[in-house]
């Protein structure tokens, strides 16, 4: 055994050993989700908050065309599907960088108990979906007396 060590091929081997462990907790993972979120390539950021009378979710979406776009309610959460084209022809160019996000994304909230998954309404304007969940009117209990038998 020499002496010297080639440090690429250590290199080499911690990256095979970390795609090893990568490729295996995405094989765990993806057995959990969905069929739309497992082809997706990239999740939007979200903005959540809370009104008086509503959730909203806020995400940015720039460049996303309305019809590409699909909400769904489920088993108490919401998805959002949806692809974002590459609207450019890259033919005879040689892009040096490329950071936007492209291609099928998806997000996911967990909806509280309290929300009217009837009356959801989605607005996107000027590159952000806004959805906008109304919650449920729970009426508010005063003190009661009750009654011993």
């Amino acid at each position: 055994m020499s002496k010297y060590m080639n440090p690429w091929l250590e290199i080499q081997n911690m990256r095979e050993e970390i795609d090893r462990i990568m490729d295996e907790s995405r094989d765990w993972s993806m057995s959990r989700k969905s069929e739309k979120e497992r082809f997706a390539l990239w999740s939007p950021v979200a903005d959540v908050y809370e009104t008086g009378g509503h959730y909203v979710i806020e995400l940015e979406l720039p460049g996303v065309d309305q019809e590409k776009v699909s909400l769904e309610s489920k088993a108490g959460q919401l998805f959002i599907y949806g692809e974002k084209r590459i609207e450019k022809d890259a033919s005879g160019n040689a892009y040096q960088m490329l950071e936007r996000s492209y291609g099928p994304f998806s997000r996911k909230f967990r909806l509280p108990d309290n929300v009217d998954i009837n009356n959801i309404r989605a607005v996107l304007k000027n590159g952000v979906l806004t959805i906008t969940i109304p919650k449920k009117d729970t009426p508010k209990t005063s003190s009661v007396n009750i009654l011993i038998e």
